[in-house]
């Protein structure tokens, strides 16, 4: 049995495809056609997806989509009553969304239903296609794509976005392959919208806004008095959920400003630009990092009691804020935690297709997920041919080339490292990274001037041997989707300055025997070189760019910023003029 899955017609539009229960591939379509967070439908992805599996459209018996079109509408009325002086608003403003910016895809709900015609024009087959198509609920999505690739037999699950239909965050618990809604959370409270809010409010802009919230929270005070002014506009629920006090945003009904003067009268007016903060914005900037916290340990708390699973799964754009996920293991609320690694809306293309064959059709056995690797890769042949498309450098190894990047790595140059499949999520996880050493002192500013072109206050993430973790970092709960965040332990304050953020926190990742040997073996030889099997680790792309996909989009990034060598399989890329530093190789 073959079921496609994907989303579109808000952000990060993805699919995956799935036979006989086994997730076979699964990719963004920004990583195809270099347009972030891109929320068309992703033609690039399915096809992708198609030639992955050997099918062809004829061969899909079931098309999943992760949004249910009649609930919108059977909202719609509630929204009008309850926000009816707002209407105007939302009317005169609806008509020039962007796709990925619009509110409720309310410009896009009948062409949802349109879909199926929309593949079988993209993708014509000499025999009919077949299959079903079927439009499921949004957080019932997010919660399949956590839970079903989970290695627990019963689990709690917390689901936590922007909205969904009418939904903001769900709780719901899985028992082998079924999952029961719990509680829900509706529009316009929030919790994404809230955080997205305050980004914007901040300078950020949509979408990229709350990841970049994230790292700047860490430069405020964690109890000031714009926490104890933002703590007021929330309720938390004795069932688990929260309220927010609704006459400070306007999220719910226009993109200009999401924050009313109510807002900007406590907090101070908003910023056109992310930059120059002052003590006070910074500090608002804490206070919505520690709303996010007090809110998600509520709600973890009131669901462990509820369900008494020892295991937690979480989904949903929110579902990245890595702090607070940390701050979850390291009060052991749960004793295991398994986080979709596709947190956000791409991972619905997953979720949607898992929800279908196990809810709905009834399969029993489930898929594990044991890596994030499960998009394209790519063989010797293709990087070659890559290569000979820029004057450049380079030689294919005779060995591994560990060696040879852990010497570079403990000189201080920076690499671009390119392996195998690419990731799935927003997170790169080894394989489409730039690494480089966390001892150096200015790695961290290096990084973000010369290579990633992008503020200087942001942090960057480490990858660490698994055994090795609880050696660097407070915490040694296994991290391999870089999801949590520990801190550095006293004894190496200061001798690892390039992944320690100004709090003295690091969001890790970490590397087992089986997860992914390319950067195991790297990490080992840094090890051997240093004494530290550490590094630090970031995407592969430069500002305004997707992580890099093919070999071509690696050595075009490469040939752009300033990186000193690009690992590539097992060819080794220099900068043009440096060809004497690959004597030997």
């Amino acid at each position: 049995m073959v079921i496609l899955g994907f989303n579109c017609y808000g952000h990060d539009s993805a699919a995956s495809i799935i036979v006989d229960g086994k997730v076979v591939f699964a990719v963004e379509e920004e990583r195809l056609n270099r347009k972030k967070h891109y929320g068309g439908v992703p033609l690039k992805s399915i096809e992708a997806c198609m030639q992955a599996a050997n099918v062809d459209l004829a061969d899909i018996d079931h098309v999943t989509f992760f949004w249910k079109p009649s609930i919108s509408y059977s909202k719609v009325p509630v929204f009008f009553f309850k926000f009816w002086d707002k209407l105007p608003t939302l009317l005169r403003e609806q008509s020039s969304f962007t796709v990925e910016e619009n509110l409720g895809m309310l410009n896009y709900l009948g062409d949802m239903k349109k879909l199926p015609e929309t593949l079988k024009k993209a993708f014509p087959t000499s025999r009919p296609a077949k299959f079903k198509f079927h439009l499921l609920v949004h957080h019932m999505c997010h919660a399949a794509s956590a839970f079903y690739p989970s290695p627990f037999e019963e689990a709690a699950i917390l689901t936590i976005d922007g909205a969904g239909e009418w939904t903001t965050s769900m709780t719901a618990y899985g028992k082998g392959n079924k999952i029961t809604k719990l509680s829900t959370v509706d529009t316009p409270y929030s919790l994404g919208a809230f955080y997205q809010a305050v980004s914007r409010h901040l300078g950020f802009k949509l979408i990229e806004g709350p990841g970049k919230l994230m790292g700047l929270a860490s430069y405020g005070k964690h109890d000031s008095e714009e926490y104890t002014k933002m703590k007021k506009l929330i309720t938390l629920t004795d069932e688990g959920g929260f309220k927010l006090d609704m006459s400070y945003f306007c999220y719910h009904y226009t993109r200009k400003t999401p924050v009313t003067k109510k807002f900007t009268d406590l907090f101070g007016p908003s910023k056109t630009e992310g930059k120059d903060w002052t003590e006070k914005e910074l500090n608002v900037a804490a206070a919505a990092q520690h709303i996010v916290e007090d809110v998600i340990l509520h709600m973890a708390r009131k669901l462990r009691e509820k369900t008494k699973s020892e295991n937690l799964c979480i989904a949903g754009g929110v579902g990245l804020n890595s702090v607070t996920n940390g701050l979850i293991a390291k009060y052991e609320i749960f004793k295991n935690i398994f986080i979709q690694p596709a947190a956000g809306d791409s991972g619905t293309a997953l979720g949607s297709a898992l929800l279908y064959y196990h809810q709905y059709l009834n399969m029993p056995e489930r898929y594990k997920m044991d890596s994030a690797f499960l998009g394209n890769g790519y063989n010797e042949a293709e990087y070659e041919a890559a290569l000979k498309q820029f004057d450049l450098p380079y030689v294919k190894t005779k060995t591994h080339a560990a060696k040879f990047a852990a010497k570079k790595l403990a000189e201080g140059k920076i690499l671009g490292w390119f392996q195998g499949k690419m990731e799935f999520g927003p997170r790169a996880l080894g394989n489409r990274s730039i690494i480089g050493s966390p001892v150096v002192k200015n790695m961290k500013e290096v990084l973000n001037a010369r290579v990633k072109f992008r503020e200087g206050f942001r942090p960057f993430a480490a990858i660490v041997l698994e055994e090795d973790c609880g050696k660097y970092f407070d915490c040694a709960y296994p991290n391999p989707y870089m999801l949590l965040v520990y801190n550095i332990n006293p004894e190496y304050l200061g001798k690892l300055p390039a992944i320690t953020h100004v709090d003295n926190s690091v969001r890790i990742q970490t590397v087992n025997e089986t997860e992914n040997p390319e950067m195991r073996q790297l990490l080992k030889a840094f090890k051997d070189e240093t004494g530290y099997s550490v590094l630090v680790n970031t995407s592969f792309n430069i500002r305004g760019e997707p992580i890099v996909c093919s070999p071509y989009d690696a050595i075009r990034s490469f040939s752009l910023a300033d990186i000193d060598y690009l690992i590539m399989g097992d060819f080794v890329v220099a900068k043009k003029g440096d060809e004497v530093s690959l004597a030997g190789l």
